[in-house]
């Protein structure tokens, strides 16, 4: 039988998410777990099994928290192009604005390609992108040219997120998205 959690795990998993989005996974320690969440290494142990099931929670709760959220407010069931674009700008805001960046993207840069504790949650988190940009996509744009746009979405996406990352361009991204969103407009006129 499953022990009751005696900790809100919205809480923890939210820490344990900042921890590993300032870190990385490589850089995170369990004394630094156990500062971000609160709880003591073996109650770590016990809720999640390791600093991997932990990743994975926190991941997931990434997703949720973060991915799953944005794209209901800004890509959800009728939302046009105005929405796309300030899922886009919204980048530029907490919590993805900070230092920190966006644990998908510093996850796919952190772990690349391989097989890694971060796989499930970079292929789930890049799918759902992907699929929320190309629901307003295929309402708002000529059929043709559907493909194209949803990759060059996605690239702008994950860029926009690098040079937060890193501390760059901000001001620059405004104009970008914009400008791109201005074209898409007059590609659907």
């Amino acid at each position: 039988m499953a022990r009751t959690r005696l900790f809100n795990e919205s809480k923890v998993l939210g820490g344990a998410m900042d921890a590993f989005r300032r870190q990385g996974f490589a850089g995170v320690s369990i004394k630094d777990l156990e500062q971000a969440t609160g709880l003591t290494s073996g109650s770590i142990y016990n809720a999640y099994g390791d600093k991997d099931g932990l990743y994975r929670a926190a991941f997931n709760h990434y997703i949720d928290a973060v991915i799953r959220t944005r794209l209901r407010t800004y890509a959800g069931d009728d939302a046009g192009l105005d929405g796309l674009e300030q899922l886009f700008l919204s980048l530029l805001r907490s919590p993805d604005a900070d230092e920190h960046g966006c644990l998908l993207t510093n996850a796919a840069v952190e772990f690349g390609a391989e097989p890694s504790v971060a796989s499930q949650g970079v292929q789930e988190g890049f799918a759902l992108l992907k699929q929320g940009i190309e629901r307003v996509v295929a309402r708002e744009m000529p059929a043709g040219r559907a493909d194209v746009i949803v990759a060059r979405l996605l690239i702008l996406y994950q860029g926009i997120l690098v040079l937060v990352r890193a501390g760059r361009e901000a001001n620059a991204c405004v104009t970008v998205i914009e400008s791109e969103f201005k074209q898409l407009r007059e590609m659907r006129s």
